[in-house]
């Protein structure tokens, strides 16, 4: 047997492809989700040039319309030479204006939803323990760097902040600052910054999100700060009296007094103004949007800034990413794929149920309840039934008519921050996606208790129709069992059937349960690759999901009458083949809570028995984990 099987079965699967796999120039990463995203956007990109191009082409959806007509918008690059920075001038006056932090206390509603960077956000999202009704969240916002983890890497910090200033300083120059002021607020910034990255999460903090509800009632709310009425501020974003908030990092609001001082007013005012300028350089000409991109592109170490149709593709999609992906889900995505994804679906609940009632530590009372939550587990394939009201609402001002882009965008950003507003202390309707039908991804909501997938991901190498079904199982299966494991990780496995956050756990269940996570942690934690080592902690979730959903999708395979685990085990490891450009995998090991793609392949089959008996894996294999160290959860 192939030594490579049993020493890197991911090299093995997919040695040719990654001799050959070419990152393209204005992507961080290629792989099996970036190589669908490709082909998905050749396909809608083609469709969008060509409504541009014949608008008579263009389907009869008023959404579509006006999606073209934003679309065209950005096209016109003469029109936004003309303009210059001019559509942005009077939003950016209206910080270098301000004198003091009362100011901004007593600033209007609209001030606090349209601009980056406030002393702190305001949110209006569900309520961990009553996932009937949306309540008041506040937040802390973020650091010129990537994470408070890139921070710690001196040399690293340096040569992103460099790449950060001079950027910041040619666009400062370019909007009207001369030399002396432009160094200035780049200092003031910085200064402030340094300060601020003290406070903010770190990237594991904010991984175990459960920890981030903190819910106080009204009268706690104002003891943060002795400067600022918060709960004027929040009772005036709301329109109305709130009864509680509830605080996402207490250590940034405890500090709060400290951070924002009126000793710090004109660094923080820096760097406030020039956060909320580089918001607005997407919206202007095309200089500045090559000069603003140069500091994402040292981050990720991507080469070239996106084509001018590129672009307009991607920030089109800011907006109408739901309209086109209704469009693409209803005329592309197969009958026959949702039925058989259903039966999969439909093997794997019963699989996950039978393997919760044969479980050997945890107690029958939890067991009921783990149950009772996967029985009311709701599936939602392809696309929606309805999308969100406020799309009716995303009304183009052309050029002719006075509108510019910036006016268009900020037009749509408030009427999405309004009707969240609206739902303060209401529930939603749960028919409506968080995510387009025209995305390679995706996800588990735990408020919900419901799982969603695109049509967009229901395509090769997850899935395709007529092969065989172990290898869908591999591939389409395996993410949606991940999806399912986790309403049972160890932030999904606080929530209730209903979505409430409620312990429904014996107190011996949690501990073993513990136990078995920090088993988890320990099987990931300082692996190598490349470009550093693997933060178990932070990938925790992700690698509870990964294994529970391999073991229970495998196990739903073996229902199948051409079960083929070879099949299985080639599809799970070339779904996650993938390149990443130095920067990018460098972030991703700093904040993501995903292990590096093979790292994912690799150790998921390394601790399946299976995968150990059919290419006899041994003590003396790199894929090989003694059995006293392999782990399970699900």
């Amino acid at each position: 047997m192939n030594k490579k099987i049993k020493d890197d079965f991911y090299e093995y699967i997919n040695e040719q492809w990654l001799k050959t796999a070419k990152i393209p120039d204005d992507r961080s990463s290629i792989g099996s989700f970036v190589e669908m995203d490709l082909e998905l956007e050749k396909l809608l990109k083609g469709l969008v040039s060509k409504w541009h191009q014949d608008n008579s082409s263009i389907p009869n959806d008023p959404l579509i319309h006006e999606y073209v007509k934003f679309y065209s918008m950005i096209l016109n690059t003469k029109k936004r030479d003309e303009l210059g920075w001019e559509p942005v001038r009077n939003f950016l006056s209206k910080i270098e204006n301000l004198k003091n932090f009362s100011q901004i206390q007593n600033a209007n509603k609209d001030f606090w939803i349209n601009y980056n960077f406030l002393p702190f956000s305001l949110s209006i999202d569900e309520d961990f323990a009553n996932s009937e009704r949306r309540i008041v969240w506040i937040s802390e916002d973020s650091t010129i760097l990537p994470s408070t983890k890139t921070y710690e890497n001196q040399e690293e910090k340096e040569r992103l902040l460099t790449v950060w200033k001079n950027m910041v300083k040619e666009l400062l120059l370019s909007y009207g600052k001369n030399e002396q002021e432009s160094e200035k607020i780049i200092q003031n910034s910085i200064q402030f910054d340094e300060l601020y990255k003290n406070y903010v999460l770190t990237p594991e903090e904010a991984a175990d999100y459960v920890s981030l509800y903190n819910l106080k009632q009204r009268n706690e709310v104002n003891k943060y700060s002795k400067n600022f009425n918060f709960l004027e501020i929040i009772d005036r974003f709301v329109g109305q009296e709130v009864t509680e908030v509830s605080i996402l990092n207490e250590r940034f609001f405890k500090n709060f007094d400290l951070i924002f001082s009126e000793e710090n007013f004109e660094k923080y005012k820096d760097l406030l103004f020039v956060k909320n300028l580089l918001s607005t350089t997407t919206f202007l000409t095309e200089q500045i949007r090559e000069v603003a991109n140069k500091f994402s592109k040292a981050v990720t170490s991507i080469e070239k800034t996106r084509t001018l149709e590129d672009f307009a593709y991607d920030k089109t999609n800011t907006f109408f990413s739901m309209p086109l992906g209704m469009f693409y889900a209803k005329e592309y995505f197969g009958e026959n794929s949702k039925k058989n994804i259903e039966h999969m679906i439909e093997n794997m609940v019963k699989v996950y149920t039978k393997r919760l009632s044969e479980n050997d530590w945890l107690s029958k009372e939890t067991i009921e309840k783990a149950i009772a939550k996967i029985s009311k587990l709701k599936f939602m394939i392809g696309y929606p039934e309805i999308i969100r009201p406020y799309y009716n609402k995303f009304k183009v001002l052309g050029y002719e008519q006075g509108g510019n882009l910036f006016t268009n965008a900020l037009k749509f950003s408030e009427e999405i921050s309004k009707y969240k507003i609206s739902l303060y202390h209401k529930d939603e309707d749960k028919r409506y996606w968080s995510m387009s039908p025209a995305q390679i991804n995706a996800y588990y909501h735990p408020i919900k208790n419901q799982m969603v997938f695109p049509a967009a991901i229901l395509n090769f190498p997850f899935y395709k129709y007529d092969r065989c079904s172990s290898a869908n199982y591999g591939g389409i299966g395996a993410v949606i069992a991940h999806e399912i494991s986790h309403a049972f990780d160890n932030n999904g496995s606080q929530f209730d059937e209903n979505g409430q956050l409620n312990n429904w756990w014996t107190e011996k269940d949690k501990s073993e349960f513990l136990k078995r996570t920090e088993a988890v942690i320990k099987l990931y934690d300082q692996r190598e690759t490349e470009f550093g080592k693997v933060n178990g902690k932070l990938t925790v979730s992700e690698n509870i999901a990964d294994l529970g959903g391999f073991e229970c999708a495998l196990e739903a395979a073996k229902m199948e009458k051409d079960f083929n685990p070879e099949e299985l085990f080639k599809s799970w490891a070339t779904i996650w083949r993938s390149i990443y450009r130095e920067g990018a995998a460098k972030r991703q090991l700093e904040t993501d809570v995903h292990s590096p793609t093979k790292i994912r392949a690799n150790v998921v089959l390394a601790n399946n028995e299976l995968f150990a008996q059919t290419y006899e894996i041994t003590e003396n294999d790199k894929m090989y984990i003694p059995k006293e160290n392999k782990v399970k959860i699900w």
